[in-house]
C-alpha cells in the first residue's frame, strides 16, 4: 500500500542517507519538488512540468519510491498516462531525462510515473523470483490501482513501456495482467524463454517492440533463455491472433547517423489489436531518439523518436 500522503512538503534536495530512512519515511510519502530541488535530484526541469514522489510498502518490509511527472496546471478531467519502467541500473530520474518524458508531459497533458526497482534490477524471470517483498508485478499494479483510485488517472488509458530490464519487465507484466494496462512497449528487450511458457493466453493488447541489430548487451539474435528480438515479436503476434506474415517497410532514412528503420507490422488480429516491431539497423543498445548517452552502448537512431512514435501510436487506444 502507499504510505499516508502529506502534501505539505514540497522540497528535498538529496535523497535520504541509509541511517535517516526508517525516520524519513514515517514522515514523508509524497514529496512535492520545487525546481531547484529537481535539479539536485537528477530530474531535468522542464517548464510547466511538477513533479512529487510516493513510497509504496510491498510485501511486509520493503519500501519503493515511485516518481510522478505531471503538468503544473490542473486537469480538468481524468488524463492518460505513461508508466515507464528504468533499465537495469538506472533510476526514475535517470530514465525521465533519457527519454525526455518531461517534455512529453508538457506538450501532451499526459502524466507519467516511473517506479523504482529494488536495488536498480527489475525482477522480471518468473523462475528466479525474489521473496514477495520484492514483487514487482506487485509493485506495478498496486502504483496503477493508486493512480485510479487517488488521481485524476484514467484507468482505461495505462500505457506501459520499459527499456532494457524494464523493457523485459514491461513483458513480464503484460502477461501476468494484461486486463490493469491498455498497450505495452519493450525497447532492447526479448522474451525470456521462462516467461513464455508460462504467458500462453490471449494478450488483447497493442504492442511495439524495438531492438537493434548491433545492440551487444542485449543480443537482437536468439540466445540460451532468450528468443531472439524478431521471434519475441512473432510471439506478442500469436498471442494477439495475428494471421500471417508482417507487412514490411523501411521508415524514412531522416538522419545520416548510419541507421535505418524497418516496421513490420501485423494489424490483422483477431483481438483487434497490432502488434509494431522495429528493427534498428546497426543500432545499439539505446533508447531511439535520444540526444545524450549515458553509459549506453552502441549507435543511436535519430531516424525514430521512441518516446513520441510510443505516445502517439498507443494515444488513440482506450480500454
Amino acid at each position: 500500500m502507499p504510505l499516508p500522503l502529506n502534501p505539505g512538503r514540497h522540497a528535498v534536495a538529496t535523497r535520504p542517507r541509509a541511517g535517516a530512512v526508517r525516520a524519513l519515511l514515517v514522515a514523508l510519502a509524497l514529496l512535492v519538488a520545487a525546481p531547484a530541488a529537481l535539479a539536485q535530484r537528477g530530474l531535468n526541469p522542464v517548464p510547466g512540468v511538477t513533479s512529487f514522489e510516493q513510497q509504496f510498502s510491498v510485501g511486509t518490509s520493503a519500501i519503493r519510491r515511485v516518481l510522478y511527472l505531471r503538468p503544473v496546471a490542473a486537469p480538468t478531467g481524468r488524463v492518460p498516462v505513461m508508466v515507464v519502467l528504468h533499465y537495469g541500473g538506472g533510476s526514475p530520474e535517470a530514465m525521465a531525462n533519457l527519454i525526455r518524458l518531461g517534455e512529453l508531459v508538457r506538450d501532451t497533458g499526459a502524466w507519467a510515473i516511473l517506479p523504482e526497482a529494488s536495488g536498480r534490477a527489475w525482477n522480471h524471470d518468473p523462475r528466479r523470483d525474489r521473496p514477495r517483498s520484492e514483487d514487482d508485478v506487485e509493485l506495478i499494479t498496486r502504483v496503477i490501482d493508486n493512480a485510479a483510485g487517488s488521481l485524476p488517472i484514467d484507468p482505461r488509458r495505462v500505457y506501459l513501456s520499459g527499456f532494457s530490464s524494464g523493457g523485459f519487465m514491461a513483458q513480464r507484466y503484460a502477461c501476468e495482467r494484461p486486463e490493469r494496462i491498455t498497450a505495452m512497449a519493450y525497447v532492447s528487450a526479448t522474451l525470456l524463454d521462462s516467461l513464455a511458457a508460462q504467458c500462453t493466453s490471449a494478450a488483447g493488447l497493442p504492442v511495439i517492440g524495438m531492438h537493434g541489430t548491433a545492440d551487444a548487451r542485449v543480443s537482437y539474435g536468439d540466445r540460451v533463455g532468450l528468443a531472439s528480438a524478431p521471434d519475441t515479436a512473432r510471439f506478442n503476434a500469436r498471442r494477439n491472433g495475428c494471421l500471417g506474415l508482417p507487412q514490411r517497410s523501411r521508415l524514412p532514412d531522416r538522419v545520416n547517423d548510419g541507421t535505418t528503420v524497418d516496421l513490420d507490422l501485423w494489424d490483422s488480429c483477431a483481438s483487434g489489436q497490432p502488434v509494431r516491431f522495429y528493427t534498428i539497423n546497426r543500432g545499439g543498445h539505446t533508447w531511439p531518439g535520444n540526444d545524450v548517452q549515458v553509459g549506453l552502448r552502441g549507435v543511436t537512431t535519430r531516424d525514430i523518436d521512441a518516446t513520441r512514435l510510443i505516445w502517439e501510436l498507443f494515444s488513440p487506444y482506450s480500454r
